[in-house]
Formats: C-alpha cells, structure tokens, sequence
C-alpha cells in the first residue's frame, strides 16, 4: 500500500515525532510511505536517514497562535496550488491512502484526495478551538468521509459530529523503552524539570513561578527548562528567562535525547494549558519511572490518573503547582515508587511503541480498504 503522509511543519513537535515514530511500523507491513512537508528541516533530515521518500510541497510554513491578515491572505492564495500539488503526489505515486498528521493542511489534502477517490485518515494530535477552524476541518472530514484518529478523547470532543463514530478511534501515542535496565534513582528528590517546546500552553512561567515558592521550603531543589521555540519567536522564552533570573533553573535547549534528560530527573512538571491534549512526554516519563505532576487540563487526566500513576494538581496555577510539588518531594518514598511503577505499567501495557504501530497500522488498514 502506497501512502502519502502530509504535515504543516517540517521540525519537530509532538505531533511530527508521532509520526516519526509510526513510519518504520508502516514499512514493516511492507507499505510505501512517502512524506510530504512545506519545505526542509529536521522532520525531512530524520525521515530521509530512517530511508524514507520526502517531497517539498512548496507551501509556506506558519507559526502557531494567532494569524495575521497577511497569513490568511497568503493562505488562501497558496490553497488552490496546495491542492494541486497533493493532487500530483497522489497521481505520481499512486497513492492508496492519505495520512494528514496537521489540521491546517487537511482542507487542501480533503478536496485532492475526494477528486481522485482515495481514502483518507487524519490524525488529530491536538483540540481545535477556534469556532472558524472547526468549520474547516469538520467540513473537509464530511466532503472526503474521512477516517479519524484522535490522540486523546478531549482533542476529539469539537469535531465529533463531523465524523461518525465507526470511522473514529482514540489511539493514545506510544513510546519505546528509554532504557535497557531501571536506572538508579536519589533518595531524596531534588531536580525538578519540564520538557517541551518553550510555548506558553506548555507553561513553563507557572513552572517559573512554582521554582521560586517550592525554593523556600527546598533551597537544595534545583530546576530545568528543556526546550526551545519551535513554531514561534523566543519573545515568551526571553520572558520565562527574565522571570527566573536569582533562581536555580537552568535552561537546556532542545534536546534530541529525552531519555538523558530523564535519566537525571527525580521529577516531570506538565503545567500545560487546556490547549495541549496529550503531551508525549508524560508517556516517555511514565517508561523511564519519572514521576509526573501536571495541571488537570486537556486530556492530561485520561492519561494521568491523581495517586495511581501521578499526580495533578487541585488547580492550574503557580501555587497549587507549588504545593504538590512540595508534597511529592515529602512523600514516603515507598509510596511514590508504587505509584511510579503502576505508571511503568500502564505504559507496558497500552502506551509502548509497538501497540501504537499495531493499533495505528490496523486502523490504516481497515480505513484504505473499507
């Protein structure tokens, strides 16, 4: 089966190495993948050296957030070009399927995909919340019958009566194993860090602001920012690093290797706003028995379940953030190991990458040939 794999970014976010990951289970299967991205960068780079086909799609990228008139100008002149260029792709390949991994590509990918009579699936990876942006994509689902792969129940909640339920399944990211055997952890917790890209909905001001209250009951902790901007400017990271001038935290950049950046942590802090769905590196946290604690926003709840496989704090902000924080650092620690291993477990059993190729490939599977 020949499938053409679209995005609207070409570095790498959450959803971009979800897609990563799932590539080499497709070639597995024997399938031809071929990815298609606005320009170059990291996504194509990682993709080409794992053997896989990349084409430009000659389209501009934009940044997250909101969008200028001249954006909405520029995409809407580019729209008729984008369909065209799909349309090719599916024509020179022979495409059997479409996969659009990112919403703001799917209207063109829609309208390509229903002139030919090819199947189409899109994986939503985050809720969309602009009543304008629902339209659009709830409109491409019907006009192609699309099949949906939601990341989470909550990203799936506005376009639920676009789709009807038989084509859509919630299918949680997977994760492989970050380490050969369970690394040694300190008795006492110390390092507390966030990792992510440096966007205010993944909220490293409150982690920022936390820093500096939990510091007056633990002056020993110490803190780390592991990230960059990837699809804005560095004007909210310039901000977080004003806020945390005199304290402990460290910035680190993006980092390729997540799982050394968790060998060294004695605890994960997700503060992310209602905006992120299902942030993947609760599941790398789960696989590497880091502990994590993380506002009760988004999807973070189906995933993070209070006491059992971590924590969530009683509200999201800075203070109640601080407070957990400082409970979790106090804790007996025979407790916090059950709770981390009932974490470890649940990942063994639903979250590792192997079930998310299966789970995925299977439903490419039915969607191309139903």
């Amino acid at each position: 089966m020949n499938i053409l794999c679209l995005d609207q970014f070409s570095r790498l976010g959450g959803g971009q190495l979800s897609l990563l990951s799932l590539l080499p289970g497709l070639k597995a299967r024997g399938w031809h993948p071929v990815i298609a991205i606005p320009n170059e960068g990291p996504l194509a780079d990682r993709a080409r050296k794992s053997g896989l086909e990349v084409r430009a799609l000659n389209a501009a990228s934009y940044a997250n957030g909101h969008k200028t008139l001249f954006d909405v100008t520029r995409f809407a002149y580019e729209y008729p070009k984008l369909i065209r260029a799909i349309g090719q792709l599916l024509s020179t390949y022979h495409i059997d399927l479409v996969y659009v991994n990112a919403p703001r590509i799917l209207p063109s990918a829609a309208i390509a995909a229903s002139i030919r009579s090819v199947p189409l699936v899109f994986h939503c990876h985050n809720r969309i919340v602009q009543w304008l942006g629902v339209l659009a994509i709830g409109e491409s689902l019907r006009l192609s019958g699309a099949d949906v792969i939601a990341c989470c129940k909550y990203a799936a909640g506005p376009i639920l009566r676009y789709v009807r339920p038989e084509r859509l399944s919630v299918l949680y990211n997977g994760v492989g194993e970050p380490f050969p055997s369970v690394p040694a952890r300190r008795a006492r917790l110390r390092h507390v860090g966030v990792i992510g890209r440096v966007e205010p909905e993944k909220g490293q001001m409150d982690f920022v602001r936390a820093a500096r209250a939990v510091l007056n009951r633990f002056p020993d902790c110490r803190f780390s920012v592991v990230g960059a901007p990837l699809f804005s400017s560095s004007k909210y990271l310039d901000q977080v690093v004003r806020a945390s001038r005199e304290l402990p935290v460290h910035f680190l950049g993006w980092q390729d290797d997540v799982a050394s950046i968790l060998a060294d942590l004695d605890l994960l802090v997700v503060p992310s706003s209602p905006l992120d769905s299902a942030p993947r590196v609760i599941f790398e946290a789960f696989a590497a028995r880091v502990p994590v604690v993380a506002f009760p926003s988004g999807g973070i709840p189906e995933i993070v379940k209070d006491g059992e496989t971590g924590f969530l704090t009683a509200a999201a902000t800075p203070a109640a953030l601080a407070q957990r924080i400082c409970a979790i650092l106090e804790m007996d620690s025979t407790r916090l190991q059950a709770i981390v291993n009932c974490a470890w477990e649940r990942w063994r059993e639903e979250y590792r990458l192997d079930v998310y190729r299966r789970r995925v490939g299977d439903f490419l599977l039915h969607a191309a040939t139903t």
